[in-house]
C-alpha cells in the first residue's frame, strides 16, 4: 500500500469530519448564537435559503397547559440543535414572534452566553445581578419575570427580548424537598431566595420575543 493511500485512511480515522446539513456545515462542536441568527425580520425562507429546505418544517409546538400551535421547527431530528419558531404572519412565516429551544443541552446560545443546562448561580453571574422568576410546580415553572437591569435585559425595539426558564433537577427536589416547597407555585421570587440558591435550578428553555 502507498505511503498516499495509507495517509488518507489516518486523516479519516482520527479527524472527525464535519456534518454538512442542507446549505451550512455543521462542526460537531458548533455553536450558533440565537440572537444574531434570528431578528424580528426574520422568515422562514431565510432559514431555508441558510440551512437548507430539509432542516425546516412545520409542526405543532407546545405552549404548556395543553395547547399547541402550528410553527416551524428548525433541525427537527436534531435533540441539540432543534429550534421552534411561531411567526406573527404564521401563513407567510415571517416575522417571529417566539423563537424557543428547550431540554437539557444545546448547541444554541445567546451571544451573552446564555443557553439550555446553565444553573441559577452562573445565570445569575452572566446577568451580573440577581433577577426574578415564578415558582415551581405548575406549567411555566421557573420562568424570568425580569432581568432586574442586569446584562441580559435587551434594550432596544430592533431587538428581540431574552428570557429563560429553570427548574431543579430531580434528585435535587428529593433531596431539598422543604427548599422546594418554599419557592413553589405561580409567585414571583428572587433568584437570590436562600430556597432558589440552595436549589441551583437549571435552564431548561431559552426564548427570544419577538412581539415589538
Amino acid at each position: 500500500m502507498s505511503r498516499t493511500v495509507i495517509l488518507v485512511l489516518l486523516i479519516f480515522l482520527f479527524i472527525e469530519p464535519s456534518i454538512v446539513v442542507g446549505a451550512e456545515p455543521i462542526q460537531r462542536d458548533h455553536v450558533r448564537e440565537l440572537d444574531k441568527v434570528f431578528s424580528p425580520q426574520t422568515s422562514a425562507a431565510n432559514l431555508i435559503e441558510r440551512f437548507g429546505e430539509a432542516n425546516v418544517t412545520t409542526g405543532q409546538i407546545y405552549l404548556g397547559e395543553g395547547s399547541y400551535e402550528e410553527g416551524t421547527v428548525l433541525f427537527k431530528n436534531s435533540d441539540e440543535e432543534k429550534v421552534e419558531i411561531l411567526w406573527k404572519d404564521p401563513k407567510s412565516k415571517q416575522f417571529p414572534r417566539i423563537v424557543m429551544i428547550r431540554g437539557k443541552a444545546s448547541r444554541w446560545r445567546t451571544t451573552k452566553g446564555l443557553t439550555l443546562g446553565l444553573d441559577l448561580l452562573t445565570v445569575e453571574k452572566l446577568n451580573r445581578r440577581p433577577f426574578r422568576l415564578r415558582g415551581f410546580a405548575w406549567d411555566y415553572e421557573g420562568a424570568v419575570s425580569s432581568w432586574s437591569g442586569g446584562s441580559l435585559e435587551v434594550q432596544g425595539s430592533d431587538s428581540c427580548t431574552i428570557w429563560a426558564r429553570l427548574k431543579p433537577e430531580e434528585r435535587v427536589i428529593h433531596g431539598m424537598r422543604p427548599y422546594y416547597n418554599q419557592v413553589a407555585g405561580d409567585r414571583e421570587f428572587s433568584s437570590g431566595h436562600p430556597a432558589m440558591q440552595a436549589l441551583n435550578s437549571r435552564v431548561y428553555m431559552v426564548i427570544l420575543n419577538c412581539k415589538r
